[in-house]
Formats: C-alpha cells, sequence, structure tokens
C-alpha cells in the first residue's frame, strides 16, 4: 500500500523472544491514522504539540528523512507508539521520539518491545547513532537499561550501536575542517543534533533560537531542535549559517561553535577584527557599519551537513 503498513511478530527483546502484535508504517502516513494519533498523544503529553508536525508524517520531508511509526494496539484502541527519523543525507544517524503508552496499558512492556523493533530495524539499514530526548527520570532509567546513555549537560540520550559510549562517537564524528555556510532544510533535521549537543567552547550557539553549549546549560530537546530554526525560516528568515565538516575526528581552533545564526557574517568579521585591534579609532569609524549590519533581517537557520570520514580517517 502506499503508506507501506507491515505487521511484525516475533523479535528479541533482550535474551527472549517476545510475540507482539503489532504494526509498522513508512511515511507517508493516512490521514485518518494521523487524527488518532495526535489525540493519543495529545492525551498523554497534554497540549504540547510534537516535535514531528503533522505535515511531515504525511511526507512533507521524504526527499530528507525517512519516518517509520510503531504502534501496538489492543483491541481497537492505540496502547503504545514509537516514531524514528533517520537522515537520508546521513543515514548512519536517526532521531527518536513520540514514545507513549496508554495508562491502563503500562508497565507490560509494550513500549520496550516497539522500541526494541525501531532499534533493530536501524541497525538492519546502517544505522550507527539514535538520539532521544527525555525530561522523564522513570524512562530515562528504562531507556539505560535498554542501553541508552545520557549525554553531559542535556536532557538527551543516544544509542550507539557499536557499544561505543556517546561520547567516544562524538570524538570521531567531527572533524578540523572548520565550517561552511549553506541553505538550511529539513535535511538538518537529525544531523543537527550531535552538533548542538556537543559541548562546545562557544556559550551562546545561536542567538535566535536560545540555544546555549552544553557545556554552560542544560539542552532539553533533541527532535524539537530543528523546529526552532524552521519557525524562522518560515517566517522569512534567511536561512544561512553554520556547517561542519568532518576528516580527522576533531575541531580546529576556534571553530567550535554551532553557528551564531542572528549576526551576519560581515558582522562577524568586523567583530572578530576589533577583538583583535587595539586602535580605537578604527572601532569607533566601523560603529556604524556594526549598528547598520546588526539591525538588518538577517535571521538565518543554519544547514548542518555531516559526512561520514574517509576510509583513511579515523573512526
Amino acid at each position: 500500500s502506499g503508506n507501506r503498513e507491515s505487521r511484525f511478530g516475533v523479535f528479541p527483546v533482550g535474551p527472549h523472544e517476545v510475540e507482539v502484535d503489532a504494526l509498522r508504517y513508512e511515511v507517508p502516513i493516512p490521514e485518518e491514522l494521523i487524527d488518532e494519533l495526535f489525540l493519543f498523544w495529545a492525551s498523554i503529553f497534554g497540549a504540547v504539540l510534537p516535535d514531528i508536525a503533522r505535515e511531515v508524517f504525511l511526507g512533507a520531508e521524504e526527499d530528507y528523512n525517512g519516518g517509520t511509526l510503531y504502534l501496538r494496539r489492543e483491541g481497537e484502541s492505540l496502547a503504545s507508539t514509537c516514531f524514528t527519523m533517520q537522515s537520508k543525507t546521513v543515514p548512519f544517524l536517526a532521531g527518536f521520539g513520540e514514545v507513549a503508552t496508554d495508562p491502563q496499558f503500562r508497565g507490560r512492556g509494550f513500549a520496550t518491545e516497539l522500541c526494541g523493533r525501531a532499534v533493530e530495524d536501524f541497525r538492519a539499514a546502517g544505522g550507527e547513532a539514535f538520539f532521544l530526548g527525555t525530561v522523564n527520570p522513570a524512562a530515562a532509567r528504562v531507556y539505560h537499561r535498554l542501553g541508552w546513555r545520557k549525554l553531559a549537560g542535556a536532557n538527551v540520550m543516544a544509542k550507539i550501536l557499536s557499544g561505543d559510549s556517546p561520547e567516544a562517537f562524538l570524538v570521531n564524528y567531527f572533524t578540523e575542517d572548520g565550517a561552511g555556510v549553506v541553505e538550511s532544510s529539513p535535511a538538518d533535521r537529525i544531523p543537527m543534533i550531535p552538533l548542538i549537543l556537543c559541548p562546545h567552547d562557544w556559550q551562546v550557539l545561536d542567538a535566535n533560537t536560545k540555544i546555549y553549549s552544553t557545556r554552560y546549560a542544560t539542552q532539553n530537546s533533541c527532535m524539537g531542535l530543528y523546529v526552532r530554526y524552521e519557525r524562522i525560516r518560515l517566517s522569512g528568515g534567511g536561512g544561512r549559517g553554520s556547517r561542519p565538516r568532518r576528516q580527522r575526528g576533531r575541531w580546529s581552533g576556534f571553530r567550535r561553535h554551532a553557528g551564531m545564526t542572528g549576526v551576519h557574517s560581515r558582522l562577524m568579521r568586523s567583530l572578530m577584527r576589533a577583538f583583535r585591534t587595539s586602535g580605537e579609532s578604527w572601532c569607533k569609524r566601523r560603529s556604524a557599519d556594526l549598528k547598520r549590519w546588526a539591525t538588518a533581517d538577517v535571521t538565518p537557520s543554519f544547514r548542518l551537513r555531516m559526512r561520514k570520514s574517509s576510509p583513511g580517517s579515523s573512526r
């Protein structure tokens, strides 16, 4: 069918095999099911909207990300769900969200079963690193038992399928090649997660979206990070920013920041020169330009495109 629905039965959870009456849907998902899902999630999470917009479930980002919904029913009622998004530009990265179980069915392992299937499917597709956000200590303990590990400075957990720690994976992930500036797109929804969650030396990573380095402030968002940039893009922002490149597994010099995307590149260069120049007269001459650039309509989001290391580089 168009939504690529499939049913799955027996799969391993820990040392055992578990019979599961569950369904898997590939995006795009039927509208009537989306309506049911949003009502289900609202009954559990409250009025907070999901990090993934309705249009995404309908296939708006099919060219950029692959989405898979896992759900379990008891009779005609939704009992449990989870949803994964795998980047198509960086397919070894994925985000995890919308993990929910109806209170009347909790304690029966439904979410554990669905999450286990999601992880195994991601592994089979060549996945390396899964990311999810949770501020629920009880849920975090369950994820930890399932092999997820908390990232320092964030209420975000990662499951590295190689068995490495999240820190080891991230150290090997980035390079010393610096950053480029390109247009943003939904392709950045997943790749921006590890970049922003790294403990950068720069305190303010992005002034527009109020994103700070996890070295100085706790980051509570994971799949919701791109939503902040999408709002700026849809409101007419410039859509530019910083993109890291990876090569030998470490960052170079001062380029340890995610963006400062509210600052035009000319303004940034002038500020850097001002910091390095002791001549007060030069700063006064440039003040008018700095004010003009600072008040210009330059509220961009940034693109973060990561690529795998070349065969000769360290991983």
